[in-house]
């Protein structure tokens, strides 16, 4: 029999628009007049977040939704699962546009969370209809705006819909599709699927008609399961909607309806009575009673809400087969979940209309069963998908199946107050991608305005380096990496450059692990101080209009007290005084006067009256016994008098101060005096180490031999410090290391790499030059202002993480995130973060971003790393998930890494184009093999392009293009392919790389050599 054609109608007459009312939203209007609101939502909890507090949050939100909508209302959630093509977005840099094209069209999964709000409707036996009221619409309307407040306090980013919003979600709905365009196709409809199109839609009812099988308890989350170490994981309920794939369009249908409680209350009480009084005829009559029993109680103790609920999910595929396919792994996952599915949901047309959005009112009542508002909101989906951060700033990287997202590593946390700094520790095992993953940072962070510096051991950041066309400096001992850390000019000299200049000089005194007393920082500290003065204020006089007293604490940095300076000055008073101003007579004084007044001086100055006297002055008798016998004979008083008549008009006599000012004035003469003999004694040719050597002999004596401070040789030995530093000094045998400035174009250059593995091993010359670096760092860091900044530091670090050098790097640490910049650590041994303390109290304590790789070589250690790292047990979850997930399929080689900002992290993938992993490889043979394709390319760009096309004609098999390229040490050409080829096909089955390395070493000849002679032997043939 032929089936009648009917008319779909469409449940809604029409819209209320909001901006007649001055309302931010519209009211869709449903066929039994109805108003229906909408809010467009994210589910709180986002995938693989493993925190079942969120879980707990949401629920708990979801509860206060359903008690503020309030009995005689209903609430439908949809949770729309749709696949769409990701949209690259395009970028003028090689390698990320390269990235774009990688993803550009991948399938990928997304999640949309509407919420509609409505009256309940009157169901009679044969009728529905609804009374409208305008007291009930306005407080529908209200209590969806205190709902929408809700949902803005829990961070749920909630929207109003508005009439386009209902449009598209009604239309997708009807379509099964909210992708591409929605065309409205023919609805076939029959007991077992509905035929949209070309697509066919299964409804699928948690509830059976017959027997409610639903679990008898359950909670807002459920356990990862399986024996992994992320077992105990929280994840949705539902959480396998996620992984089902062969569909186009999933719709979680969720309803609570509330009715009148005291009403259904007393029709609950009714019904656990009759079932009662039945209950010895059939035992399953008491089990009844006992479950509304149960119901009744929690809802008087606990004050939960009875509720009507539905969950339903509608799905579409391309196939029957796919389609039948899918519903046999929805049974299966619902029934570990202790749900039966409805066997008989013929009404395969009602259930889909139920899940039009603000359609649920059509629910008969034999698809709904009664329960508490607390158990039906664990069936809701609480999950959503990760989604790319809204900055101006951000990395690319990919969420957990495989699409880009944007992830800010440092304003937006900085911003929101998740972290307080930029800095970041990076700990991997070996083989974990720890450099790869840093390569890619790095290569993204120079797309910005940005300044890194990274030293290496590894000469692992090459092809970056040469891809960016940065700087790439080796050690070697024909070319070291040369410094002058001593040079600056006076804007750079800062308490600081001392700092850090006083450990350097300590370093190569007594080595990193010697402990710097008080007494040698403070003696480095000054001369360092002194050598840079001298240098910056050279002929300047600087001291001519300085005061006694600022004199005198300049002359205390030399050692240099009060004492030295009164006996200095005591010794030019006398020196200036005449034989009338030591007797202290005026110039016409009578012989009388002379002799009475010396002869009581000889007695007060004599020898013998001062025994035993410290500060006893003999000069000073006989200078006045001179004085008494030259002024009491009158033809030797009339020759001195004729002689100092000459002197006072030929200079200028310092005459015996009188008052307190005139003694200040021959005071501070006399420290200016000092000052200069020093200034000419210790005067600076240049700012090298070599300078600052010549400095130190110089200086060193004057300041370690105060008569009154004198510091013995146990506390500062001279001798061994000059023998020691010599190695530095000219001739020495690292006499250029601290004495030749590099390149000035450094300054400037945005990336630097210093590859130091050659120097590693040399105990004394690694950690200085690793000091030198990070001292550049410093200076950039201080000086380019409007520049972001980063210094990584691979395993180099272990060099400087000594107790000298703690207090230096916990300064870096601190103060570059003043500077825009930020200090990284890349370390893979976990005794390198338990065991060491300048480690954990300098860079674990003020680095607000870990980034964490594949954990699992440390799993039986982990809790030492975990408490280390103020992991909480939701953390690690998320970090044991680490490419433990079933998520490779359709994506290329590929690893995932946890990066931690402030208190909580995300896990990310580190997957890249193959032209950007060509770049970013570490492995030795492939290196090579592209450092061949860009010395004869005109520039990295190209070489990646040809070696690419060239990989492409091998048939993507890298390794076999990689071996024969550094077999034939250039570019792969015709000649180089054929004959391989031919080698392949004459030695089938076997090593044919082992075959061509036999010959070579046979003839003598190099692989181009070879391919020359057969190339000869096949034109004679």
């Amino acid at each position: 029999m032929k089936k009648k054609k009917i008319e779909m109608d469409i449940p809604f007459i029409g819209y209320d628009h909001g901006n007649k009312h001055d309302w931010n939203f519209d009211v869709m209007v449903g066929k039994f007049g109805n108003p229906v609101i909408g809010i467009k939502i994210k589910n709180m909890v986002e995938q693989y977040s493993a925190d079942p507090d969120l879980y707990l949050q949401y629920h708990t939100l979801l509860n206060q939704i359903v008690a503020t909508l309030g009995e005689g209302h209903l609430l439908q959630k949809l949770d729309i699962f749709s696949k769409r093509q990701y949209s690259a977005e395009p970028s003028n840099q090689f390698l990320q546009q390269k990235y774009s094209e990688h993803f550009e069209g991948r399938i990928f999964k997304s999640i949309d969370t509407i919420l509609l709000f409505t009256d309940i409707l009157d169901q009679q036996k044969k009728k529905t209809s609804y009374s409208f009221s305008e007291k009930n619409y306005k407080d529908l309307r209200d209590r969806c705006q205190k709902i929408f407040m809700l949902l803005s306090q829990y961070h749920c980013e909630p929207k109003f819909l508005r009439e386009k919003d209902f449009e598209y979600y009604v239309g997708g709905s009807l379509s099964m599709n909210f992708v591409k365009n929605q065309v409205f196709d023919n609805i076939y409809s029959n007991n077992e699927f509905l035929r949209i199109g070309k697509q066919f839609v299964k409804t699928i009812s948690y509830v059976d008609v017959e027997r409610i099988e639903l679990p008898s308890e359950i909670e807002p989350y459920s356990l990862l399961g399986g024996n992994n170490a992320s077992s105990d994981t929280a994840v949705d309920n539902f959480s396998f909607i996620n992984e089902l794939e062969d569909y186009n369009t999933i719709i979680y249908n969720q309803i609570i309806s509330i009715p009148i409680q005291t009403q259904r209350q007393r029709d609950l009480e009714k019904k656990k009575k009759k079932h009662e009084g039945v209950a010895n005829s059939a035992p399953s009559n008491a089990i009844v009673a006992a479950e509304i029993d149960e119901l009744l109680h929690n809802v008087t103790v606990d004050g939960q809400l009875i509720v009507d609920a539905h969950f339903s999910i509608v799905y579409s595929a391309d196939s029957l087969d796919r389609m039948e396919e899918t519903q046999s792994l929805i049974e299966s996952k619902l029934f570990t979940k202790g749900i039966n599915i409805s066997k008989n949901a013929f009404n395969q047309l009602e259930l889909f209309r139920c899940c039009l959005p603000g359609n649920a009112v059509e629910l008969k009542d034999y698809d709904l069963f009664t329960t508490t508002s607390e158990a039906a909101l664990c069936f809701f989906f609480k999950e959503s998908y990760p989604m790319s951060e809204n900055s101006n700033f951000h990395l690319r990287f990919t969420d957990r199946q495989g699409v880009p997202l944007r992830v800010d590593p440092a304003d937006l946390p900085m911003k929101t107050g998740r972290i307080n700094n930029r800095n970041k520790f990076v700990l991997g095992p070996s083989g974990s991608g720890k450099s790869f993953l840093m390569n890619n940072i790095v290569e993204q962070y120079l797309t910005y305005n940005y300044d890194v510096i990274i030293v290496d051991t590894g000469d692992s950041y090459s092809g970056t380096c040469s891809y960016k066309g940065g700087r790439y400096i080796q050690y070697t001992e024909e070319k070291p990496i040369t410094m002058n850390p001593f040079l600056m000019n006076k804007e750079e000299f800062n308490i600081e450059k001392i700092e850090f200049l006083t450990n350097l000089i300590f370093l190569i005194w007594q080595g990193a692990d010697a402990t710097m007393s008080n007494t040698q920082k403070s003696i480095l500290d000054n001369v360092l101080m002194s050598y840079y003065h001298q240098y910056f204020n050279a002929g300047t006089n600087w001291f001519e209009h300085k005061d006694s007293d600022e004199l005198m604490l300049y002359l205390k940095k030399y050692n240099i007290d009060e004492a030295d300076i009164e006996s200095e000055f005591e010794k030019d008073f006398q020196d200036a005084k005449t034989f009338y101003d030591l007797l202290g007579l005026p110039f016409d004084a009578s012989t009388k006067e002379i002799k009475e007044t010396g002869r009581k001086l000889i007695r007060y100055y004599h020898p013998d009256s001062n025994i035993g006297n410290p500060d006893y002055d003999s000069e000073m008798f006989y200078r006045i016994f001179e004085a008494y016998e030259t002024l009491t004979d009158e033809e030797r008083r009339k020759t001195y008098n004729e002689s100092q008549l000459v002197l006072t008009k030929t200079r200028d006599l310092i005459k015996r101060p009188e008052s307190s000012q005139e003694w200040n004035d021959a005071y501070r003469k006399t420290l200016i005096k000092k000052i200069g003999g020093l200034e000419e004694k210790l005067a600076v040719k240049e700012l090298s180490f070599n300078g600052f050597y010549e400095y130190c002999e110089k200086f060193l004596p004057v300041f370690l031999n105060n008569k009154k401070h004198k510091i013995g040789e146990k506390e500062f030995n001279l001798r061994t410090f000059l023998f020691v530093l010599k190695d530095f000094y000219k001739g020495g045998r690292y006499g250029t290391t601290l004495n030749e400035s590099a390149d000035n174009t450094l300054f400037d250059e945005p990336f630097i790499v210093f590859e130091i593995d050659n120097v590693k091993d040399n105990p004394k010359l690694f950690p200085i030059v690793t000091l030198i670096i990070m001292d550049t760092f410093i200076q950039k860091m201080r000086l380019r202002k409007d520049r972001r900044k980063a210094l990584i530091i691979e395993e180099a670090w272990k060099a400087i993480a000594s107790k000298l050098m703690g207090g230096y790097i916990l300064y870096l640490y601190k103060t570059v995130r003043k500077f825009w910049g930020e200090a990284v650590v890349v370390t893979q041994e976990l005794d390198d973060i338990i065991g060491n303390a300048v480690v954990k109290d300098s860079i674990i304590n003020n680095s607000d971003t870990f980034i964490l790789l594949d954990q699992t070589k440390f799993k039986d250690n982990f809790d030492r790393i975990a408490s280390l790292l103020s992991l909480n047990k939701v953390e690690q979850n998320k970090i044991f998930t680490i490419n433990n997930l079933n998520n490779k399929f359709g994506r290329s080689r590929f690893k995932e890494f946890y990066m931690k900002r402030g208190s909580r992290g995300e896990v990310y993938g580190n997957e890249v184009s193959l032209e950007q992993y060509l770049t970013y490889t570490t492995e030795k043979p492939e290196k090579s093999a592209i450092e061949y394709y860009a010395k004869e390319s005109g520039s990295y760009d190209d070489a990646l392009k040809k070696f690419v096309k060239d990989v492409m004609a091998f048939n993507n098999d890298l390794g076999t293009m990689v071996s024969l390229v550094n077999l034939y040490k250039k570019p792969l050409d015709k000649k180089a392919t054929s004959f391989y080829q031919k080698m392949k096909s004459q030695f089938k089955d076997q090593n044919v790389f082992k075959k061509i390395t036999e010959m070579m070493e046979y003839s003598e000849l190099t692989f181009e050599e070879l391919i020359q002679q057969n190339d000869l032997h096949h034109e004679k043939v």
